[in-house]
């Protein structure tokens, strides 16, 4: 099943004509002769480094200039997005209920920049402070600020940002993204048992063939990995690649995970997201790694982060092809993926971030409630949205 409008080379047409017309060029790298993992970097007419990104898959290329282009939309922020908004107005919105990052907002505190989000169909309005969606708000901006609201800045994270084709195709992508983060995040409360247990499944034999398209370096790198599946949150399928045998040379073991509503479009994406994270680790991820590296150690619960040894070794059973192959237009995947979400009682926002020639468009979707506790595995210390629910409201 194809998360795209247009065949790939459509697409890659499409990207680079946009690239085209923001007068720069791009440069692309293959990181091996597999193809698995590309790189873009934009330069202007000066040769100057603008922006980069970096895709994954049988597609690398094509992901990589559109991931370019979702990093030149976000760090090259429109401030005209962004309006000052009363913190009581955002900890009480109707769409903020049960979203502890929102809720507990202190309300004496004065307006901060936020961003106007809407639901698919424009009827609701969320307010959300700019800092949760934009991580290139620099925190010297929060100096001045309520020492009690300085947590936010800890949860920043540009996931949900997406680039496509078509106004679908970026809120699809950025929808199973955030998505992804939640089980993800989800994941790692169960391995630290700090959280609800999941059912855990791998993909069998032919399900992980059909995943990775035959390819046999692919299926290589698939035999180092213990490949979970995820199925039973929010109807949406998860998968997460980790090493067997440990960080090795790492300080932390590197994963990939992926997320559909097609089960070998999880896995492959978490199979090549793993190998990229591998491949392109560089020394500012080791720094990185290295910091977490001691902050998880020093813990009993979260050490178990390191290197996911309760879940490496475990004998889980297998997941086979689904007797129906799942396959169809962009448009009704968004719609299935929106009912499954109001089903299990949220919502999708969104903002388009910019608008491109020929359609092309940058969005970002936010759903209330969702985990970001994956992000403790950079270092930063947060907590589950059922700890962040049980403060009062207006007072963190």
């Amino acid at each position: 099943m194809s998360e795209r409008e247009f065949p790939p080379a459509i697409a890659l047409a499409k990207i680079k004509k946009i690239i085209q017309s923001l007068n720069l060029r791009s440069k692309t790298h293959y990181t091996d002769e597999h193809k698995l993992v590309a790189t873009a970097e934009l330069v202007d007419e000066n040769n100057k480094h603008i922006q980069s990104g970096a895709g994954k898959g049988p597609d690398s290329l094509t992901g990589a200039l559109a991931e370019s282009i979702e990093h030149f939309s976000t760090f090259q922020r429109n401030k005209g997005q962004a309006l000052n908004q009363n913190c009581e107005l955002i900890a009480t919105q109707k769409g903020a209920e049960h979203d502890g990052l929102l809720t507990g907002l202190p309300y004496r505190a004065g307006p901060i920049e936020a961003f106007k989000l809407t639901t698919l169909d424009n009827a609701e309005t969320l307010y959300i402070p700019s800092i949760i969606l934009c991580p290139t708000i620099e925190k010297d901006s929060w100096d001045g600020e309520d020492p009690n609201m300085q947590f936010l800045s800890r949860y920043s994270s540009n996931s949900g940002i997406a680039f496509g084709c078509t106004k679908a195709e970026a809120i699809l992508h950025g929808a199973n993204e955030v998505i992804e983060r939640h089980i993800l995040s989800c994941f790692f409360m169960a391995v630290c048992t700090i959280g609800p247990s999941l059912k855990l499944y791998s993909p069998s034999k032919a399900l992980l063939t059909k995943a990775l398209e035959s390819t046999p370096h692919a299926l290589s790198l698939a035999e180092q990995l213990q490949i979970i599946i995820i199925k039973d949150v929010m109807n949406i399928y998860f998968s997460v690649a980790i090493p067997k045998y440990g960080p090795g040379d790492f300080h932390i073991s590197p994963i990939g995970s992926g997320c559909s509503l097609d089960i070998c479009t999880a896995v492959q994406r978490a199979v090549t997201e793993q190998h990229q994270v591998h491949t392109l680790y560089d020394d500012t991820q080791e720094i990185v790694d290295r910091r977490s590296l001691d902050f998880l150690s020093r813990s009993k619960i979260l050490r178990h982060l390191i290197d996911f040894e309760p879940a490496t070794h475990l004998r889980l059973p297998t997941l086979d092809l689904p007797s129906i192959n799942f396959n169809t237009s962009v448009p009704l995947q968004l719609r299935t993926l929106e009912n499954n979400l109001i089903a299990s009682g949220k919502t999708i926002y969104h903002r388009i971030i910019s608008r491109y020639p020929d359609d092309g468009i940058v969005c970002q979707a936010y759903v209330p409630r969702l985990e970001r506790f994956n992000l403790i595995r950079n270092g930063s210390w947060v907590a589950p949205q059922a700890i962040l629910r049980q403060a009062p409201a207006g007072t963190l």
